[in-house]
């Protein structure tokens, strides 16, 4: 796999999202349109970019704080720039999946073993977990007649609940109980044996149970040594959550839409819990529909374009391009890798 197939993957998803925008634009737009976008409240504007560069340095200080439950360290700039990469490989893959696999592999190359980082990977997504379940259970008891109201949302809301409630009882369950795990990783060790991604099965499953060992260790290490920091990266899972429902409000305040910032926060708490496992890439296509079902009563017409625009931007596009660009050497490093070349341990 070549680096540049990574890129027009991104471009795939750009491409989506982008077309997309265009199709609302085409529906929506008018000549009100044109004189709320002159007339964007720069205040506000500048708002939304600090926002955005907060959402990333928190989301690098959690990850930091989360390594140092495990008894491990990472710089914080590292921190950061891995953040960006996440969102970039969750962008090009289905269910924003990619990012998740990418870190351990990252964190291995910062020293750290496979098993702890995947004990800092699960913790980090089921904390974010906790606060976009919350924020839905919040939606719901405020908008749960828009929800009920259209079968559409009524189907993906319950669905992406069920996700969440089996996601999160099987990543608990794996680490604490690894047996379970174990026999996956030899149901898994047998399948790539014969798409000839590994060569030794009996050492594939020998190495993955030692990292599932360790995994468990250092998730019950968050609740012992390393609960302080556990504490802290969860308070900065729920701070970076806030951020990006407040990102989203003030975006409406720049487009001079008065929206109260309860209803604000409801409307904004159920788009990002039903975005979580939408199957295109980054939710390309899908996200954008989702977001004018749910805005389209709060949102005036001619401006449904124009929001969509900027929150797509600021809350995944930014980023991508960042760690597309920036942190290249990363995914240019472990994309010329041959596949057996990946299964070897530090």
């Amino acid at each position: 796999m070549k680096l540049s197939l990574n890129m027009r993957r991104l471009l795939i998803f750009l491409g989506l999202s982008f077309i997309t925008i265009v199709l609302i634009f085409l529906f929506t737009a008018n000549s009100e349109t044109y004189k709320a976008v002159k007339s964007i409240d720069i205040r506000y504007l500048l708002l939304v970019i600090g926002l955005y560069f907060t959402e990333l340095f928190i989301d690098g200080l959690r990850l930091l704080f989360f390594v140092k439950g495990t008894g491990e360290t990472i710089k914080f700039f590292e921190a950061v720039k891995l953040s960006a990469l996440i969102v970039f490989f969750n962008l090009i893959t289905p269910f924003s999946f990619g990012g998740q696999p990418f870190m351990v592999y990252v964190l291995r190359k910062e020293g750290i073993s496979s098993g702890k980082g995947t004990s800092v990977v699960i913790t980090r997504v089921l904390t974010m977990a906790l606060f976009v379940f919350s924020g839905a259970i919040f939606s719901l008891l405020f908008f749960g007649r828009l929800i009920t109201s259209i079968q559409s949302l009524r189907i993906i809301f319950l669905i992406t609940g069920g996700l969440f409630i089996a996601f999160g009882f099987i990543a608990v369950a794996g680490l604490l109980r690894p047996n379970i795990v174990i026999k996956f990783a030899g149901m898994a060790a047998h399948i790539l044996k014969r798409l000839h991604i590994i060569k030794d099965k009996k050492n594939f499953i020998e190495k993955s149970s030692r990292e599932i060992l360790v995994a468990r260790a250092s998730f019950r290490q968050f609740f012992g040594t390393g609960f302080g920091y556990f504490t802290a990266g969860t308070f900065l899972s729920g701070m970076m959550y806030l951020t990006q429902v407040a990102m989203l409000w003030a975006i409406f305040s720049g487009l001079g839409i008065s929206l109260p910032y309860v209803k604000g926060f409801a409307l904004s708490a159920l788009l990002l819990f039903l975005i979580v496992f939408m199957p295109t890439p980054g939710t390309s296509g899908l996200g954008e529909v989702i977001f004018v079902i749910i805005f389209a009563g709060a949102v005036p017409k001619y401006l449904l374009g124009v929001a969509v625009l900027l929150w797509r931007f600021f809350y995944q596009f930014l980023t991508a391009i960042l760690g597309g660009f920036v942190t290249a050497k990363y995914f240019s490093d472990i994309l010329v890798k041959k596949p057996e070349e990946l299964q070897e341990a530090d």
